[in-house]
Order: C-alpha cells, then structure tokens, then sequence
C-alpha cells in the first residue's frame, strides 16, 4: 500500500464554507470531542456579521448545493489545484456546461447528453436519497441544469465575496497550522500505518484499500469528519479531520465506553446496529425497515459513526451501503470489559 499525506487549503476553503451553514449541527454531533476554539469562532463572526445578500446567497448557492461543493473539491484534487485565487479564475472562464459537467463526472451521476429533465431529476433524486439529503435540494440542481451559464456565474460571484471578506484573513494563519499538523501526522502514519488508521480513519474498512494506493487529506474545518472517494485510476483519496488525533488520548476510551452504552440503550439504534451486524444496508432501505425518515436515519448514522464502527461502502446505483465493522465493534467492547475488570482489581 502507498500512502501519503497532503494538505490542500481549497478543500479546507470550501468546507469552510459547510461548515458555516451547517454549523448548528457540529456541537450535537461532537459531544465527546473537544472542538477547536478558533474554528468556532470563526464560524460565529462569519454568521455574525455576513450581510443579508450574502447570507442568501451562501445558504441557496452553497447550503442548498452542499453535494455539488464537493464536486468543486475533487475538481481541484483531480487538477491538483492549491490555490484558491486559481480555483476561482478557473472558474470563472469556465462555462456553465463546463460546470455542469464536472458535477457530473465527479459525482458520478449516471446523466448522458440527450437526457430529458425528467431523467436528470430522477437521477439527482436517488443520488440525495443514497446521500440521505433532503429532496428539497432537488430544485437547485435542477436549475443549474436549465440555466448554466447564470448559475455558475452567481456561484463564483457568492464564493469570490466570501473569500474576500472572511476566508482571507485567516487563510495564512490555517495554512500555518495545517503545515505543523501535517508534519505531526506523517510522523504518525511512519510509525504505526495500523493505528492510524484505526484512530483517523471512519466509515471505511481498512481491507478494502489494504492493496491500493491511497492518498490522505488532513483538514481544518471538518477537524472530526471523514470521506471516502475512488477514482478511475484506482487511487483511493481519503479526507479526513485532524482533530481525530485525540483518539489517540487513551482518556478518549472511556468516552467510547460510554458512547456505546448510550447508543446500545437507544431503541432505534440498537435496532440498526443489529440488523447492520447481520448483512449491508443501504440507508432508505434500513429507514423504511424502521419505519423512520431518511432523515432521521442520517441523524442516527451521523451519531454512531463517531464510534468508527460501521464501513461504508457503494453498491447497486451507487447506493451507499452500510454495515457493521465487527473487529472494531468487538474491540471496543473488549477494551470495556477488560478496563472494568482491571480497575476492580
């Protein structure tokens, strides 16, 4: 297996910008991390001080396309873009279609030229239901589809204004930092591959690119997040947030202790862990099983994953199916029970 490291301020420009519109979500989903104070508040004075032109156009061009950002990202990835003033004159000589279709390629939709609009929403709606959006999403991928050329410009526009007037102020200071971090990381990765993964690495079994190249991303603002993506060439590119290092903070076992006895003590999700730990699921699927809203099942999901005991993997229509990693499950107990035995000693 080949493995580095890299850092890449694009991707860490536009998460900053999820982040942002998401930023309700992270203290839910972060209880037993320690978030970073900085990244906090950078989040509240972009929120606190956005003016009301940019704050609808962030939440409809970006909140509302949050899917097709992270097509921009593994644009830049692909074209090794570092450089956010070259992302965006990239950009903007680009045309619409030109956008269009890197959305296209880079999320793998299955759309072809010729296809009715009828056809492209139906793939646009299975890809959010797979992705557990809400399909309310819909429209705004609709309409990038219908006026190209308008919405790329008002794209480029929303995030050229946000750059300028908050991300740039502090892109050298994250810069700085990342660079500190990615040093630490790679002397991580050098000393034990194994423990690495197993502490930074969510959502993904290690046997499935255990014989494949595969390239890291550390990031900033996703510090407690992790993604997956395989490319034609056979690498497989993995983003995940430096914050996960405290998993390597043997206090942070105990949270998991009790992470996994709140989580076996929740119905529902004893439930998923159950049926995952039997056979894959794709996620309407297991909500529809539950009788529960994909929306709920994403917030469930979203939950447990922190634990890093369930692998993810694409099936049938790109479907993202999910299952219990087993190992990891079984370690984690074991380490409870060995932990509680010894303190009784």
């Amino acid at each position: 297996m080949v493995s580095d490291i890299n850092y890449n301020i694009v991707i860490d420009f536009i998460q900053s910008i999820i982040r942002v519109i998401n930023a309700n979500e992270w203290p839910d989903y972060a209880k037993r991390f320690k978030l970073n104070n900085e990244i906090s508040e950078y989040v509240k004075h972009v929120q606190d001080n956005m003016d009301p032109i940019l704050k609808r156009d962030m939440e409809y061009y970006c909140g509302k396309f949050c899917k097709g950002l992270f097509a921009v990202i593994f644009y830049a990835i692909d074209e090794d873009i570092n450089d956010i003033g070259i992302l965006l004159n990239n950009m903007d000589k680009m045309s619409g279609e030109d956008l269009v279709n890197i959305i296209i390629q880079k999320l793998e939709l299955d759309i072809t030229e010729g296809s009715s609009e009828k056809q492209i929403q139906t793939v646009i709606e299975e890809d959010l239901r797979n992705d557990m959006q809400d399909l309310d999403k819909v429209e705004i991928y609709m309409d990038y589809f219908r006026y190209p050329n308008e919405m790329k410009e008002r794209l480029v526009i929303t995030l050229r204004e946000y750059y300028k007037k908050f991300f740039v102020s502090i892109e050298q200071e994250v810069k700085d930092f990342m660079d500190k971090k990615l040093n630490e990381h790679r002397l991580l990765i050098k000393e034990d591959y194994d423990k690495f993964f197993d502490n930074m690495v969510m959502l993904i079994d290690k046997d499935v690119v255990i014989d494949k190249e595969v390239k890291f991303y550390i990031c900033y603002f996703t510090e407690i997040g992790c993604g997956l993506r395989y490319t034609e060439d056979g690498v497989y590119t993995i983003t995940y947030g430096y914050g996960l290092e405290q998993k390597y903070d043997d206090n942070m076992k105990k949270m998991e202790y009790r992470e996994l006895i709140k989580l076996l003590n929740d119905d529902n999700r004893f439930k998923i862990i159950d049926l995952l730990g039997k056979r894959s699921w794709y996620s309407k699927e297991l909500a529809d099983h539950l009788g529960i809203t994909t929306a709920t099942m994403s917030y469930h999901i979203k939950k447990m994953s922190t634990l890093g005991i369930f692998d993810i993997e694409t099936g049938k229509n790109k479907r993202l199916y999910y299952r219990l990693n087993k190992n990891k499950f079984i370690k984690i107990v074991n380490n409870m029970l060995f932990d509680i035995i010894d303190a009784q000693e």
